[in-house]
């Protein structure tokens, strides 16, 4: 299962000793190769600072030049001149010759001297094709999918054919593929639900993971 940074998108937040909020959405949109901030309601109705004096409160969306960064988000990439500039990359885990700046910002510029914190999101593949493929290798019907892992057959159901996108259930079926520990301890808790001879092969499966 991979998950892979979204190189078009950075949410921000202010961060003190005591609490981390929300602040708001950077995103480039390639087309155009225009950036624009959106501040989150929720932050401009606190007694809430701007992220810089290019990006007012009065204003909740900022709009960029054309392929012109916002000098309060510009001003946390380090210079490639600087001599730790190599390390700073190898430390996050990008390539120097890296140059998307909303990467650069999720990275090396994450953190700096105000309180606001730049933080990547990332995006998965679609939960649809992952669960069908993960209910076929295990070799079960969509009834004993969600009967052994506890989930609710309809909304497995709608999955498989794209039709639900429910959050919660789709978490528990990614937590299950990549924690073999959690869906063993799923199995042992739902076993009696289910033919008991399947219930041990899948015991079997995801002990095999652990061990």
């Amino acid at each position: 299962m991979k998950t892979s940074m979204d190189p078009h998108r950075l949410e921000v937040y202010s961060e003190t000793q005591r609490a981390r909020i929300f602040v708001g959405v950077l995103t480039f949109d390639p087309k155009s190769q225009i950036y624009t901030f959106e501040y989150d309601r929720a932050y401009l109705k606190r007694r809430a600072i701007p992220i810089g004096p290019d990006l007012p409160l009065r204003n909740r969306t900022h709009r960029s030049k054309k392929n012109k960064l916002f000098s309060s988000f510009a001003d946390r990439i380090p210079s490639r001149e600087n001599p730790a500039y190599k390390d700073y990359c190898k430390e996050q885990g990008i390539a120097p010759t890296e140059k998307n700046e909303i990467i650069l910002l999720g990275t090396i510029g994450k953190r700096g001297p105000s309180t606001f914190i730049f933080e990547p999101t990332y995006y998965e593949e679609p939960i649809g094709p992952l669960l069908i493929s993960f209910r076929k290798q295990l070799d079960l019907t969509l009834r004993d999918f969600s009967t052994i892992f506890d989930l609710n057959y309809p909304t497995v159901s709608k999955m498989e054919t794209g039709k639900s996108k429910d959050r919660n259930t789709a978490n528990l079926i990614r937590l299950f593929i990549s924690v073999p520990e959690a869906a063993l301890w799923c199995i042992q808790l739902n076993h009696r639900k289910t033919n008991s001879q399947l219930a041990q092969r899948l015991h079997r499966y995801f002990q095999s993971k652990v061990d």
